[in-house]
């Protein structure tokens, strides 16, 4: 459904490049722009094999300021901590080049709002399966304790194979401090949790709202809390209710809960998963101690099986299958007093039989089943079965999962046999190593790697390759490597350490003297050029070994070009060339020469 709305959308125009933009970026042919924001722009690369690239690269002029390299390298580690098909795969990056840049796997698609824009709201279908991707996109994010804090339609891409969520410049730890400007929040005003807009820390539960706004703009066509100035909206984001009459009946309920102005009120993203899927019924009981229980507290153990086209075969019509919603509609949870009250709360969907009746489905619960007895669904007032149960008594799955399903459950991953990581004996600064897993049964289709220099771990954004660094000096280099297949255990292995990263030295500098007379006075004009690297600086010292005296003056210096006087005629002059560097031996080049005996003026 949600590829039939993106068919419907015009293809996003992919510009030329300019005379300003790199034929190539890294190694990879750029074949124009994709687009362009405050952070920097984004071209389309492609391999040498003709695979397509998104490259983001930041603005030149922002290079040097050390917040974007920041919020860029951030970006890059948490894209690289991914491992979602609902976030664009990472494929290349270089976060210490002169212009960073990341490049990623193409997503061929328009954004969501360019298809709000053309075609107004969507069919509940395809907002369903929109928010499915997203949330799987948000739950691969959150397991790795991240928080993306600005979830938008423009950030949302239209792929092949479903909704992508892209942009991670604002992403960060959910136990980090911001690093943006001082005073400003990230994320876009219309889809700002109202702790965004009051300025305070961003959770999970931020992008869950997030999720809930977008999540009313596509079923809808319009932002929950209207349009307006900023500070009308973020003034209706903190203190009003969102109007959600326009939402569809089988989606209000999910989008009032993400839509909670309580952070701790809102459901997780494994709660919102589990409510858009088919899931054995649940007699789930929710306890609010000091706050609202997570929604996967109502599920206890369980977890929500797939969306969409992943979704396992319906079972035979004798299995009884009751839909959950797990809490995301719990709207009549009891808060009261203080937050201490509990609620029992049963969410059925009809059993395997088709229903007569006229009532309306609860909010946000799956359309009916047809099936051949009918059978009473409890209401969520009817007291529990075990009048005996215990308030805290574990929550217990009335069905049999599907045998699918158990068996899915049951399958046991296979182990890998580790063989070992190899990587240099000995290394250098500016070298750049791999390490590489040797002698594993099966061979590993992905790995990822935690680098260790004298003890300390480096950030390299999980990378397999590492470039020694000036501040590696005197301390040995090793590397954990995570290997991973497909239906394998991971299984890491620590390498040897290479030997201690010895101090480096400048490149010696060479030159070939050679002397030009001079026009009007006597002298000649001695070259001593060398091919000069921009972070070393060199010096120039003349002897006049002959004479006793040094040659060149505050006023005339020594350089690359020096002018010697007519009055050296005939004696010896050496020249030294000194190459220095912060952190290196320093290296010089010298050699002596022999003046003309006599001047003669230069035609």
């Amino acid at each position: 459904m949600l590829s039939d709305v993106a068919r419907r959308v015009r293809v996003p125009e992919i510009r030329p490049s300019t005379a300003d933009d790199p034929p190539e970026i890294g190694g990879y042919e750029i074949r124009g722009r994709l687009g362009q924001g405050g952070m920097g722009v984004v071209y389309l690369g492609a391999t040498r094999s003709g695979r397509l690239l998104a490259i983001k690269v930041i603005h030149p002029e922002r290079t040097g300021e050390s917040e974007f390299r920041t919020r860029f390298r951030r970006e890059v580690s948490a894209a690289t901590r991914l491992r979602s098909h609902r976030t664009a795969a990472v494929v290349d990056f270089d976060v210490d080049a002169p212009t960073p840049w990341l490049a990623t796997e193409h997503v061929p698609g328009p954004t969501l709002a360019q298809a709000i824009t053309e075609l107004g709201s969507l069919p509940e279908e395809a907002v369903r399966e929109l928010v499915a991707g997203l949330t799987e996109a948000l739950d691969a994010i959150h397991r790795e304790g991240l928080v993306h804090r600005d979830v938008k339609p423009t950030n949302v891409l239209l792929g092949p194979d479903g909704p992508v969520l892209i942009d991670l410049g604002v992403v960060a730890d959910s136990d980090a401090t911001s690093l943006t400007t001082t005073g400003v929040q990230p994320g876009t005003p219309q889809f700002m949790s109202p702790e965004q807009a009051r300025g305070e820390a961003v959770t999970t539960a931020t992008d869950v709202w997030s999720l809930g706004a977008v999540a009313h703009l596509a079923a809808t066509g319009t932002p929950p809390f209207g349009t307006g100035s900023l500070a009308t909206v973020t003034y209706r984001i903190v203190h009003e209710p969102p109007a959600l009459d326009a939402v569809p009946p089988g989606l209000r309920g999910l989008v009032t809960a993400c839509l909670a102005k309580d952070p701790a009120a809102r459901p997780t993203t494994a709660a919102v998963l589990a409510s858009l899927a088919d899931l054995p019924y649940v007699e789930a009981e929710v306890t609010t101690g000091s706050g609202l229980a997570g929604a996967d507290t109502v599920l206890g153990a369980e977890q929500a099986p797939g969306t969409g086209s992943d979704r396992p075969a319906a079972p035979a019509p004798s299995r009884a299958r009751r839909r959950v919603l797990t809490g995301l509609v719990a709207l009549g949870l009891v808060l009261a007093g203080g937050g201490a009250a509990a609620a029992l709360v049963h969410f059925l969907g009809p059993d395997d039989t088709p229903s007569t009746s006229t009532t309306p489905q609860a909010e946000g619960s799956a359309p009916a089943e047809p099936s051949g007895t009918p059978s009473p669904s409890p209401s969520p007032s009817e007291p529990s079965k075990d009048p005996s149960a215990s308030p805290s008594a574990p929550v217990t799955p009335v069905d049999e999962p599907d045998d699918g399903a158990a068996e899915e459950q049951d399958a046991v991953l296979t182990e890998f046999r580790p063989g070992t990581v190899s990587i240099p004996a000995q290394v250098e600064v500016g070298q750049k190593i791999t390490a590489w897993p040797k002698g594993w049964a099966p061979q590993p289709e992905s790995s990822t790697c935690v680098w260790s220099v004298g003890g300390e771990e480096r950030d390299n954004l999980g990378s397999c390759s590492y470039t020694v660094a000036l501040g590696d000096v005197g301390k040995p280099v090793q590397v954990r490597l995570t290997a991973g297949r497909s239906g394998y255990t991971e299984a890491a292995v620590l390498s040897n350490s290479t030997g201690t990263v010895p101090q480096p030295t400048v490149p010696k500098p060479s030159c070939g003297v050679y002397l030009t007379a001079g026009t009007v006075h006597a002298g000649w004009f001695a070259h001593c050029e060398v091919n000069q690297d921009p972070n070393v600086t060199y010096t120039w010292t003349y002897v006049d070994i002959d004479g006793g005296v040094a040659i060149g003056s505050a006023e005339e210096p020594a350089g690359p070009r020096t002018w010697i006087r007519g009055s050296h005629k005939g004696n010896r002059v050496t020249v030294t060339v000194e190459a220095e560097r912060a952190g290196y031996r320093s290296a010089e080049f010298r050699t002596t020469f022999t003046m003309p005996a006599d001047w003669t003026p230069a035609e």
